[in-house]
């Protein structure tokens, strides 16, 4: 079995979470160690002397959050078996299928006379690895293509996601770049996924058929239908800074992510 590397989208699954102390715990331990050395104050009950050797054995030896377990055990199920867990739906297919229009957009945006194109090259280092998106110059790009016009982040003035945020501080990382920025577009919804989509709801509306009219139809798609919005209000670009404080603790958890494979699956 080849040896466990994140994939970018990925890294926000093992890096939640404290894998030693929280600040409250930490100060906990301050508290009850200056109580057990100060003579003038009570003894530690034996409660707190049990409480005090948790936090200290908890401090000694981090243990990966919940969260990052889980997400290794899907991983390495998946390698041993040959299995991949589902995660195709209609939001991937979308953004697979307008993904060119995508970097397209993006390209006029950026107004430099320089026509985009989908990076295919394979970047990896010992710890992380991945395709980036699009590659121009110090730049990385990911471009994620929302689904309808709610879910477009038209006022958030900073990054909607965080784990966009670890993504990127990671493909700055293989690809050696110290720029990179997360692209959202709204893009029209290709018409056969329209049809399936107004399918769905005629099915889960329990309507009748005459309710269902050539004209029904019609005024359903704008839901799904874009061009009407200007081209400079349907893409936002979020810069994201490089932090080789991130990047470190990315490859330290990829160390313990390493362990915790090696000393509990088999």
């Amino acid at each position: 079995m080849k040896i466990f590397k994140i994939s970018p989208s990925n890294i926000h699954k093992i890096v939640s979470g404290n894998t030693g102390l929280t600040d409250l715990q930490n100060a906990r331990v301050i508290e009850l160690e200056a109580r057990k050395k100060d003579s003038t104050q009570k003894p530690l009950t034996p409660n707190m002397v049990k409480e005090l050797e948790g936090l200290i054995y908890k401090r000694n030896n981090p243990q990966l959050p919940a969260g990052a377990i889980t997400y290794l055990t899907e991983w390495y199920i998946s390698k041993k078996f040959n299995r991949k867990k589902e995660w195709f739906n209609k939001f991937v297919e979308k953004g697979l299928a307008v993904e060119d229009e995508g970097i397209e957009m993006l390209s006029v945006h950026l107004n430099e006379g320089v026509e985009l194109k989908k990076n295919g090259k394979y970047f990896e280092t010992e710890y992380i690895h991945g395709f980036p998106d699009v590659l121009h110059e110090d730049w990385v790009f990911d471009t994620k293509n929302s689904w309808d016009i709610f879910s477009f982040p038209f006022y958030d003035k900073e990054l909607p996601d965080d784990k966009y945020e670890w993504q990127m501080q990671g493909y700055m990382h293989i690809c050696n770049k110290p720029k990179a920025a997360v692209v959202y577009s709204l893009i029209d919804t290709p018409k056969p996924l329209i049809d399936l989509e107004l399918k769905k709801l005629y099915f889960q509306s329990w309507g009748k058929a005459e309710d269902w009219n050539p004209d029904t139809y019609e005024n359903l798609r704008i839901n799904y239908q874009f061009k009407d919005i200007p081209l400079e209000d349907r893409i936002k670009v979020y810069e994201v800074k490089k932090s080789q404080e991130k990047i470190d603790l990315i490859i330290e958890r990829v160390k313990m992510c390493r362990d915790y494979i090696a000393k509990n699956f088999n």
